[in-house]
């Protein structure tokens, strides 16, 4: 006998249920799982796909009251789409995703059909900081957009890529959103400095990004990174080593977030660089 009991059927691919063993409410996900299904029915456990927010009836309140606002066929998707991505990334997820990214979806829709434009001036730094994230939510675009039949811009591939990497990092896509501002914000603090601008899709520029974001990774945990040639960078590099700490000065007062003395250092070597190349006159 099965242990899933049906509370209510919430679409042919999705049913609240309680688990009788367990004695608790879950959400249970299989193809064709609510179909002829009434309360108060069991289900055949060999067609459950997936099980999620057990123990957790706050989470299943809030996904309630979202499906009640959502298109059958964006839900579907966005199941299918999470399925794929825990086929390509392993389970180890945080379930959050199933509520953040349908919430997120069904308001770019929503966006789409009122003209309301959004940008999303990060994307070229999302390629590098999270590259298989990035390359998986171009692709859940395109699937997207061919299920729903329309055309959602590019700049979604930028969100959907901060709900993926948040769910496989277990930590809040605010936070991932927080990093890309306060690197782009890094970058037009250089060039303004500089009075330069570095190139999109430079090597260097790349580089720097992906420093950038283990650097504030470390930051936040509170992990000092060792430096043995910072004061060799400090008598040999004056005034480079002087604009990575006037940046690191600005990172912790916009943002609250402390570079200690050796990420100070390996920016500099980071930015000696761009700006050689600058001068060189040569393309990045």
């Amino acid at each position: 006998m099965s242990n899933y009991q049906v509370k209510k059927i919430l679409n042919n691919n999705i049913v609240l249920c309680f688990d009788i063993q367990n004695e608790q409410e879950c959400i249970a996900v299989g193809k064709g799982i609510g179909f002829q299904k009434n309360s108060g029915d069991f289900i055949d456990e060999s067609i459950i796909e997936k099980v999620y927010f057990r123990k957790d009836n706050k989470k299943i309140n809030q996904y309630l009251d979202l499906l009640s606002r959502c298109d059958e066929q964006l839900i579907v998707t966005v199941e299918e789409l999470i399925n794929i991505m825990e086929q390509r990334f392993g389970d180890h997820y945080d379930e959050y995703i199933h509520i953040a990214l349908l919430d997120h979806l069904n308001f770019s829709v929503y966006r789409l059909n009122n003209n309301i434009q959004v940008n999303n001036i990060f994307l070229e730094e999302f390629s590098v900081m999270y590259e298989k994230e990035y390359i998986f939510a171009k692709e859940a675009l395109m699937r997207i957009n061919d299920k729903l039949g329309i055309q959602l811009p590019d700049v979604e591939a930028g969100f959907i890529t901060l709900h993926v990497h948040a769910a496989l990092n277990r930590e809040n896509a605010s936070k991932s959103a927080l990093y890309m501002q306060i690197i782009n914000d890094s970058i037009a603090f250089i060039e303004k400095t500089v009075n330069q601008t570095i190139p999109n899709g430079s090597l260097e520029r790349m580089r720097l990004v992906t420093h950038l974001k283990f650097a504030l990774e470390r930051a936040g945990k509170k992990q000092i990174l060792n430096n043995p040639i910072l004061e060799s960078l400090k008598k040999q590099l004056p005034d480079t080593y002087k604009l990575a700490q006037d940046l690191s000065m600005m990172i912790e007062e916009q943002f609250g977030m402390k570079l200690h003395d050796g990420e100070i250092g390996y920016l500099t070597l980071h930015i000696q660089n761009i700006k050689t190349r600058l001068e060189e006159g040569n393309n990045l």
